[in-house]
């Protein structure tokens, strides 16, 4: 797989609305499209390491090592999508001019409309959802500890084991997630897309403000 060729195919998918960072550094010309389709690292986030994903799925393939501290948002890649990791300092320094993540204006406990553009539609678990904890500090990379502990939002597919209904476990183009109702200010939303039958997320991130 020569992933330096621009010719290489799109893979896996995307959100292709409301923007995500990695729709701003393709923007930006950092990345192409096919780069950002293949933000994929281990699904059982925030876990540290490899191993089966949890209950009622543990029939699901299991998950390979989760993103590392500070590579979460690329889903632990740390070749050119690393960018999307960047603090606004990191990408200042990057673009050698001032640079803020832009911000997608919400309100607290709205309904957030997502929409992907899939090139390998896997079977799918679900979608997970977290956020940055009140007083993050945006001028340090996304870690677990900026996080809170536990998801805000999951849509998952109940049928198991993966295997006997993979016809019905299909990837959503359109899905929709409640926000939370008590954040203020800018935040991060990282949303994972769960495959069952690979050891695997898809990462996306969004910078957010709570109006």
């Amino acid at each position: 797989m020569n992933q330096a060729n621009p010719e290489t195919p799109l893979r896996h998918g995307r959100v292709t609305s409301p923007a995500s960072r990695g729709s701003v550094v393709i923007d930006l010309g950092l990345l192409g499209d096919w780069q950002v389709n293949e933000m994929e690292g281990g699904k059982n986030f925030p876990a540290l390491v490899a191993g089966p994903f949890p209950p009622p799925y543990e029939t699901d393939s299991a998950s390979v090592a989760p993103p590392a501290d500070g590579y979460i948002l690329s889903g632990g890649k740390t070749d050119a999508r690393d960018c999307v990791n960047f603090t606004q300092e990191e990408m200042s320094k990057k673009l050698n001019r001032p640079f803020t993540w832009p911000l997608l204006n919400v309100t607290p406990g709205q309904i957030l409309e997502i929409k992907w553009a899939y090139t390998a539609p896997h079977t799918t678990r679900g979608y997970r959802w977290l956020i940055t904890k009140d007083g993050w500090d945006p001028k340090q990379r996304i870690t677990r500890a900026q996080l809170e502990s536990q998801p805000f939002f999951e849509d998952f597919y109940t049928q198991v084991p993966y295997y006997s209904h993979s016809a019905e476990l299909k990837a959503k183009v359109n899905h929709s997630v409640k926000l939370p109702a008590s954040k203020k200010g800018h935040h991060v939303i990282v949303l994972m897309w769960i495959v069952a039958n690979t050891g695997n997320a898809f990462y996306q991130a969004f910078d957010v403000d709570f109006k």
